[in-house]
């Protein structure tokens, strides 16, 4: 097992009408003026703002509003919150919402204490974060768990290009999780929310170094077992409460430290890198994205790379419950799982029927590529993030 360092500051306070302790986390921290970050409003609509809104004055905390966040924040909205921040001399930024508004609140933390462009804070950039404003999150859709890392993904304006920012100042102060306030999220994006936490735990789990990281990988099993267990529950009722709660929870603790990847070689986080280009070109949900590219990659990877076929095999057993004692059988049928629950989740059959242009697929490969060799088992270069992609296409 690799060396590694474990951090994870966040404070959650988990489960119904943990609003009630918004406030003092506020107080905690020093908030006295707080800037709410949020999206397009759903948030008014089913009772979430009000509540938030509430607690505040109770305890006599101003606020001001940033809102209209759109999903794949991009930095536009981002420099819009931190001309806000800086204009209200307000102290503590709270998300409301999903990993859109939690990771747009993260960039702009770091913005507002630097003196230059944010686009100069990415992992990209020319600049530095040595300060951020303190933040916290209220969250309201499950999938990406923005709410216990410190990372987030901003598009910038060059090609709608990904990028990412990371620091450990952009953890939340505190998280506030009521899995009932997940009740309202459509369908669509519930679903999106449910494969983008799965996918996270497989980019984890299929990394060099595997071998001898028992405890990560078994403590990811027992979490992709949960997802793949409680999203046909919460398709079924977007009101299970305890279905909710387990995707909630699962979700957040799939990236919690980025603990599942602790110890090994380390990864270029694949899949998202394909993802990110289909939704930087079509606007495309981040969630379903993953879902159209990942059987393709996992399909490829394990046709590259035979030497992990044990780590494939573990998966199809541990995770979906695959009774085979080849692993060679055993590590196709956990694949085809996987295609089969982005199925039962309805997502789109493939990039086709998810609107993408055939033409495009090589701009989609070179693009996810630009920057190296993006594969986590084996080489992913232009070539290879192609065929993935025409795989996938029909």
């Amino acid at each position: 097992m690799e060396n590694f360092n474990f951090y994870v500051p966040t404070s959650v306070s988990f489960g119904k009408g943990q609003i009630v302790n918004l406030s003092p986390s506020i107080k905690q921290f020093g908030g006295e003026k707080v800037m709410l970050a949020y999206g397009g409003g759903s948030i008014k609509t089913n009772g979430i703002y009000d509540a938030v809104v509430t607690e505040l004055k109770k305890a006599n905390i101003e606020y001001v509003d940033c809102d209209g966040i759109r999903p794949n924040p991009p930095v536009a909205d981002v420099r819009k919150g931190i001309a806000i921040y800086r204009e209200n001399a307000c102290d503590f930024i709270l998300a409301v919402g999903g990993g859109s508004t939690i990771d747009a609140a993260k960039a702009m933390a770091a913005g507002v204490c630097y003196d230059g462009d944010v686009m100069d804070l990415m992992a990209d950039g020319k600049g530095e974060i040595t300060a951020a404003a303190p933040l916290a999150s209220v969250l309201t859709m499950a999938g990406t768990g923005s709410e216990l890392d410190m990372g987030g993904v901003i598009t910038g304006e060059v090609n709608h290009k990904k990028h990412t920012i990371m620091h450990p100042l952009l953890y939340p102060k505190f998280s506030i999780l009521d899995p009932s306030y997940t009740f309202s999220v459509p369908e669509k994006h519930s679903m999106a929310g449910c494969f983008d936490a799965l996918d996270h735990l497989i980019e984890c789990y299929f990394v060099a170094g595997s071998e001898s990281t028992d405890v990560q990988n078994m403590m990811n099993e027992g979490l992709m077992r949960s997802i793949v267990k409680n999203a046909p529950k919460v398709l079924a009722n977007s009101e299970d409460y305890d279905a909710r709660a387990n995707i909630m929870w699962a979700s957040s603790m799939a990236l919690a430290g980025f603990q599942f990847v602790t110890g090994k070689k380390g990864s270029n986080w694949p899949m998202h890198a394909m993802g990110h280009e289909l939704s930087s070109l079509y606007d495309m949900t981040h969630g379903i994205t993953l879902a159209l590219v990942t059987p393709s990659y996992l399909e490829l990877t394990l046709e590259k790379a035979p030497e992990y076929t044990w780590l494939f095999a573990n998966f199809a057993r541990n995770v979906f419950g695959v009774v085979e004692a080849d692993d060679a059988v055993a590590a196709k049928l956990g694949i085809r799982k996987v295609k089969e629950f982005t199925l039962e989740l309805n997502m789109p059959k493939n990039l086709k029927d998810a609107g993408v242009e055939e033409d495009k697929l090589e701009y989609l490969a070179e693009k996810a590529t630009e920057w190296g060799n993006i594969g986590a088992l084996c080489k992913i270069e232009k070539e290879e993030a192609l065929e993935i992609y025409q795989r996938a296409f029909a």
